[in-house]
């Protein structure tokens, strides 16, 4: 491999997954819960904390928000609709 090219990972441009950038509107570092179907710009979010009352609520299992490398919660998780408002699915 061409390391002159390669990522501190040894992998090629764009191809590491903690080296790339995330997609505009989706920082670095995303915030998510083991049962939930979305991630999170921000920790604070009013939706992710909005749906660990929701199940508390319902008496469901209280998971802890954790943060996340963009990419590993992109591949399971959609952005979340409301702190992540600038990020645009490619076409």
């Amino acid at each position: 491999m061409d390391h002159t090219n390669a990522c501190i990972h040894e992998l090629p441009p764009g191809q590491c997954s903690l080296c790339k950038l995330p997609p505009t509107g989706i920082k670095k570092i995303v915030y998510v819960t083991k049962g939930g179907l979305a991630f999170h710009n921000d920790y604070k979010c009013r939706t992710l904390l909005e749906g660990q009352l929701e199940a508390e609520t319902k008496g469901l299992t209280i998971h802890p928000i954790n943060p996340s490398n963009w990419a590993d919660a992109f591949a399971g998780r959609r952005p979340c609709r409301n702190c992540c408002p600038d990020y645009r699915h490619p076409k």
